[in-house]
């Protein structure tokens, strides 16, 4: 479209509605469907607004049901059609075409209901919209009078006499989309219903609920009876199980029942108390861990289910628990990644978990000694495990291992400097202490041949964690683009260009900064997708990309 209006200028235009709308429909329509009406004009108008029921009846305050039925009754008078049911759409049609027969109800054809009616809520006075309401009603359902009256006294004898018409109204519906519109159907219904209140009223008092049972109450109790075939007594006995709740709780609870096969006393208390006891697992595991979660649903689905489905049981998740906790790691994502690599090792029941921390004890012992004796001051980490497998891998002895790190003491970065030794010592077959002393300094060509060893981990490394990166969606654009700003940096720079420089260098940082974050979401910075290793002579880590130290004439690429 080349023109449209602004929405200022539609904020001060008007919606047209024809006068005979006012004249011959007006008086005699219910409020919300004259609601529905005008904002329906309105909406001809600017089509922009909104195209979604949902939205439509959330502008009106009303349920979409409400502005379906809305609709429905103006389709009645031929003012306007429903073409599609999904998606909802309506189409308006002129009041002067031969289908707009506005529906008008004689007075003497209700007459009898509208007396009755008044009678049977004596309490305040039945405005003409509401009665209105319960004519389109019959109408639209051909719900006879005298079963409309059963209806509504059927309400009022649960509500009681103030009871709102909008109640009366959606049992009304209800009945009439069940095709129950007779006076014979209507009462085998009510008869049906006053039987099963005292059914209702068993379950309410297991849920601690102090009301008289009502429509809704009346319909979950025939799902669960009839749909799903528990019987009363069980249905009461589930719901004392939830102690005190809600009929929407419970239908939750009878459609787990339903799904598990729980139909008995014997088992529905299998069930709930296998759910119970999940739930206090999940207390104590928190407890334990040292944190505080609200609502448990989440981390019970997440987590514990599927821990417990591995084969761990309460006391082996207790044990992993408090474990994390001295090690300060209390996430439930700390614990699912111990409880994963212990289940990848095939390490569940209790007496394996507890073998498996006192090896970890101990390597850790060794390790704290180690790092005493590089000159760090530190507690051991996964890094530090990971390095000591390795070394153990070359077949290098504890003794060994120590010997390397008391050559790494002083240095700037010992742990890189003693793996340098190691390797040098592994190349030149050097197993034991006695043989270390004759070993004397790394030569040359032994660094050159570390460099070059870590120069290709680290590249590779780097690799793995660009081709991590750019599998994030917009990454690999957004990474592209902080070369070129460096580039374009180059040429503002050359040509004294420094307001250009300034914005180059406002949109690197900016670009930087979103790059970081996007990394953030799997454990990455920017740095990462740079190789990175030590000097080997020196073991300065600051070497980026080809940059090399400074130590070396001869240093190989």
């Amino acid at each position: 479209m080349i023109c449209s209006y602004s929405k200022e200028f539609l904020q001060t235009a008007y919606t047209g509605v024809e006068n005979s709308f006012i004249k011959e429909y007006l008086a005699e329509a219910p409020g919300d469907a004259v609601k529905v009406y005008l904002y329906g004009l309105y909406l001809c108008a600017n089509p922009d607004t909104t195209d979604e029921l949902a939205e439509f009846a959330k502008a009106l305050n009303l349920s979409e049901e409400t502005v379906k039925d809305c609709f429905l009754y103006w389709e009645e008078f031929g003012l306007v059609a429903v073409i599609s049911n999904d998606p909802f759409t309506v189409k308006y049609l002129p009041q002067n075409n031969s289908y707009s027969k506005p529906r008008k109800f004689k007075a003497e054809k209700y007459a009898d209901f509208s007396k009755g009616l008044q009678a049977l809520l004596p309490e305040r006075m039945i405005s003409t919209s509401e009665y209105s309401e319960y004519f389109t009603i019959m109408e639209t359902y051909a719900i006879a009078p005298e079963a409309m009256l059963m209806i509504a006294k059927y309400c009022a004898d649960r509500k009681g006499a103030d009871i709102s018409y909008k109640y009366i109204s959606k049992v009304a519906k209800d009945f009439g989309n069940r095709g129950i519109t007779t006076v014979e159907k209507v009462e085998k219904e009510l008869s049906s219903y006053i039987f099963r209140t005292g059914e209702i009223t068993r379950i309410l008092k297991a849920l601690s609920i102090r009301r008289a049972p009502d429509i809704e109450d009346l319909n979950l109790f025939k799902k669960w009876t009839t749909e799903l075939s528990f019987e009363p007594d069980n249905i009461v006995f589930a719901a004392k199980t939830l102690k005190k709740s809600s009929m929407a709780k419970l239908d939750e609870l009878m459609l787990e029942l339903y799904s598990s096969k729980s139909f008995s006393k014997e088992e529905i208390a299998t069930y709930c108390a296998n759910k119970q006891a999940v739930y206090d697992l999940a207390i104590k595991f928190n407890r334990t861990l040292s944190v505080y979660i609200e609502v448990l649903d989440a981390e019970i689905d997440n987590y514990l289910n599927k821990w417990l489905s591995y084969g761990y049981k309460e006391d082996s998740l207790l044990l992993i628990a408090n474990r994390l906790f001295i090690e300060g790691k209390n996430t439930l994502k700390d614990a699912d990644e111990l409880v994963e690599r212990l289940r990848g090792r095939g390490i569940i029941d209790l007496s394996s978990i507890n073998d498996y921390f006192e090896e970890e004890k101990k390597t850790d012992e060794f390790l704290r000694k180690m790092l005493m004796t590089c000159g760090i001051n530190r507690r051991p980490n996964a890094w530090d495990r990971e390095n000591l497998l390795i070394w153990k891998s070359w077949n290098f002895s504890e003794d060994m291992i120590l010997e390397a790190a008391k050559t790494s003491a002083g240095k700037a970065s010992p742990l890189p400097y003693m793996n340098g030794v190691l390797s040098n010592w592994k190349n030149k077959g050097v197993y034991t202490v006695e043989n270390t002393a004759t070993d004397g300094e790394l030569t040359q060509e032994d660094y050159n041949r570390e460099y070059a060893r870590r120069r290709t981990v680290a590249v590779t490394k780097a690799q793995k964690n660009l081709e991590r990166a750019q599998e994030i969606e917009g990454f690999k654009k957004l990474y592209e683009r902080l070369f070129g700003i460096e580039k374009d940096m180059a040429f503002a720079e050359i040509a004294n260009d420094e307001t250009e420089l300034a914005n180059l260098a406002a949109e690197k940082s900016e670009t930087t900064e979103k790059a970081e974050k996007m990394l953030k979401t799997i454990g990455l910075t920017l740095s990462d997708l740079a190789p990175k290793y030590a000097c080997t002579k020196c073991n300065d880590t600051g070497f980026v990309g080809t940059k090399k130290c400074d130590c070396w004439d001869k240093q190989v690429d």
